[in-house]
């Protein structure tokens, strides 16, 4: 009886701390239209990956029209030592403090990443970030250079995404808005 009890308790022990010590990110509980970066963090959507880099492009844009620059300049950043996050992520990334590489889009270490939990609305298979990485991967997706996630709509009725996205590395003044559906199939693990 000593003996099962011990057992019992290291492998309570050993749960606790495989759980607690696991090294993935963990969401936040914050939804990613209502969440405001903080004083020092990097926010938006993660939109490509190479290796262990991530590309997080901010959905709001700043507005340099009136020094002579671009109506909608949408910070883009690619973030070495990001192992964890998916594309269609919405994540908020602080550096490490080394200095920055500036060319469009911006490069530097991350040193801390915390992702917002996916949004699943009522009815739908697919989370949001599920059907932002579908409207990335699909043959319109793919020819924008730096994806700027605008909006993403979930319709109940048709069981269809919709995803609203432009490319920051677009010259034009008047960008044009893309909308791409998705449907929402349920997912095979």
């Amino acid at each position: 009886m000593k003996n099962l009890r011990r057992v019992l308790i290291l492998l309570t022990i050993l749960i606790v701390c495989l759980t607690g010590c696991s090294g993935h990110i963990e969401c936040n509980s914050v939804q990613t239209q209502e969440s405001a970066s903080s004083k020092d963090g990097f926010s938006g959507y993660v939109v490509d990956r190479k290796d262990d880099s991530i590309l997080v492009v901010d959905p709001a844009y700043v507005d340099y029209s009136s020094s002579g620059g671009n109506s909608r300049y949408y910070p883009a950043k690619w973030f070495s030592n990001a192992p964890d996050p998916q594309i269609g992520s919405y994540v908020e990334v602080w550096t490490d403090g080394r200095p920055e590489n500036q060319p469009y889009p911006g490069q530097a270490r991350a040193d801390k990443i915390e992702k917002s939990c996916p949004y699943t609305p009522d009815g739908a298979h697919l989370s949001e970030a599920d059907a932002i990485r579908g409207g990335l991967y699909s043959p319109d997706g793919a020819k924008v250079r730096v994806p700027v996630i605008e909006d993403v709509q979930f319709d109940q009725v048709t069981g269809t995404w919709t995803v609203r996205m432009r490319d920051a590395m677009s010259t034009m003044e008047n960008q044009d808005k893309m909308d791409i559906s998705v449907e929402d199939v349920e997912t095979v693990e």
